[in-house]
């Protein structure tokens, strides 16, 4: 059956849920990860604690029309976000959405200054801040997709938190930790001087 066909790609979303949680990028059951799976998105429930979430318990919906196709309970509040950045971009397989201190911090400005080499080689200059709307709405599922534009990795959601993008969960992950670097870094840069 489909829902059994899922099961791999479930266990991938709670995998990095737990990870997410484990890398302290998340608190309770804050943030959310998806993957997309041909017409399919796989996505973390919502109101969960990530350590208690069963694999069996991440929600299937459809990318062409936003139903809900399997899975019980509901989806994350920001189920939208994840829909409008797979429908802006066919190259993104995997998002992160994370409320990591610093970064969230740093969703207060216009954008992120990136200071360190390494983050420069990831980001370049400076990472784009989506323009403010009410979490879980349409505005902020539009904004966020236009933050990332056509080739980003990586946003921040204004006075929310920050997304990460990647061609697997590994690699949005990754990215998402390398945001809170960054972050870190700026602040404590600042401090330096």
């Amino acid at each position: 059956t489909m829902s059994r066909s899922l099961r791999p790609w479930r266990e991938k979303v709670a995998q990095a849920a737990w990870r997410m949680a484990e890398l302290g990028l998340v608190r309770g059951s804050s943030g959310n990860v998806s993957l997309r799976r041909g017409d399919l998105i796989l996505i973390t429930p919502s109101g969960i604690p990530y350590r208690w979430l069963h694999p069996k318990q991440v929600i299937a919906i459809e990318l062409s029309s936003g139903d809900k196709f399997s899975g019980y309970g509901e989806p994350s509040s920001e189920w939208r976000m994840h829909l409008s950045i797979y429908r802006a971009r066919e190259d993104v397989r995997a998002v992160v959405h994370t409320h990591s201190p610093y970064a969230t911090a740093a969703s207060f400005r216009k954008h992120l200054p990136v200071f360190h080499d390494e983050g420069k080689m990831l980001f370049g200059d400076e990472v784009p801040v989506s323009e403010h709307a009410p979490p879980g709405s349409w505005a902020l599922a539009e904004a966020v997709a236009e933050a990332l534009g056509k080739r980003g990795k990586v946003a921040l959601i204004a006075r929310h938190g920050a997304v990460a993008v990647g061609r697997t969960l590994t690699e949005a992950l990754l990215l998402a930790e390398k945001l809170e670097e960054a972050a870190t870094v700026f602040f404590f840069s600042r401090e330096a001087r």
